[in-house]
């Protein structure tokens, strides 16, 4: 008769927003263990652990390297500022510790490659996370397009709008709002129709003067043409009146499939005054939390050597190649052959 299954020992670095959901995906499953939370604000991440019965310990940055050195912690959570992944990342390859990061990875793509080159060296698995491809409704797009089942995919449309922005020192932190939010975007291209980019052309502006100030966009309009002929076209946006707008339509030969909005419930009224309709998702965080819960899942079983990272270096480099020659066709206002940048 075997015994308990092991729980793996987690470590989440930062607890924004993103860092609260991987927290409660780890305390929610029941093969992981949330050892550390690192913050800032100790007293925020201390008020936080208190709300779980779960002995959390929590610490600033310059106790990390009492974290790392932690033997009963398998894997690093990273959900602190772009800029300061790789230091993190080296850090927690360097003391053996599996690696799940937020994208992108690092701002850039030389030191994200030169990231993952280390964790290769070191056989420790480093993960990025592109959720959207562990959404129930996305992985039923890509499955079906897949089977080839409505012929080849022509045009992939992607449409993502935060409700509302974030803040402005969170943008002048962020690398800029292709290599911040549009990258989701990006990868579900390359994922979406298996083929690389070829050229791509940005139109974007910024409407808050406070983005345009801060040297970002709010606003941006994508167009990847791929290497099998395919085009995505992506409307990314800080900003949406109604809601989180998350839409994605594949237009294959001889069909389409279309994932919409999501309603916060399932009441329609209907009157001699007219009709109502719910309203969608005001975040991510209500949007996507079967895929949160999915991804998490995912790196557990790297943690177990069940499984190797759906999300591998190849993609997550292709993804920030492209980020970088969109944003240069955004400065220039010219498209630009993936390659030249």
């Amino acid at each position: 008769m075997s015994g308990p299954a092991r729980k793996f020992g987690i470590a989440v670095i930062g607890l924004g927003r993103m860092g609260v959901i991987h927290a409660r995906s780890i305390l929610l499953s029941p093969r992981a263990r949330l050892k550390w939370i690192v913050r800032h604000k100790v007293e925020e991440a201390r008020s936080f652990a208190d709300t779980f019965d779960s002995p959390i310990q929590c610490v600033g940055p310059g106790q990390l390297d009492s974290v790392l050195g932690d033997h009963s912690v398998d894997g690093v959570v990273i959900c602190s500022p772009t800029s300061q992944h790789e230091t993190v990342i080296r850090a927690a390859v360097d003391a053996g510790k599996a690696v799940f990061s937020e994208k992108p990875i690092t701002p850039d793509v030389d030191s994200t490659r030169s990231c993952y080159e280390m964790a290769e060296a070191k056989g420790i698995p480093l993960l990025c996370a592109f959720h959207r491809r562990f959404d129930p409704s996305l992985m039923a797009v890509k499955a079906s397009v897949e089977t080839g089942q409505s012929g080849r995919l022509r045009l992939l449309r992607c449409s993502s709008h935060d409700h509302q922005p974030p803040t402005i020192d969170y943008i002048k932190h962020s690398g800029g709002i292709l290599k911040d939010s549009t990258i989701h975007d990006l990868d579900m291209a390359l994922w979406m129709t298996a083929s690389p980019a070829r050229r791509v052309y940005v139109q974007g502006r910024a409407f808050d003067p406070d983005v345009r100030s801060a040297g970002d966009l709010d606003l941006v309009v994508v167009s990847v043409e791929h290497e099998s002929g395919s085009v995505s076209v992506i409307d990314n946006g800080r900003r949406c009146a109604h809601g989180y707008d998350q839409r994605l339509e594949a237009i294959c030969e001889d069909g389409s499939y279309v994932v919409t909005n999501r309603a916060t419930h399932q009441l329609y009224t209907h009157g001699t005054g007219g009709s109502t309709s719910p309203g969608i998702d005001a975040g991510f965080d209500t949007r996507y939390p079967q895929a949160y819960l999915n991804e998490m899942e995912h790196f557990l079983d790297i943690l177990s050597g069940s499984a190797t990272p759906k999300v591998t270096k190849q993609d997550t480099v292709s993804a920030m190649e492209l980020a970088e020659a969109a944003a240069t066709s955004a400065l220039t206002g010219q498209v630009v052959n993936i390659g030249d940048v």
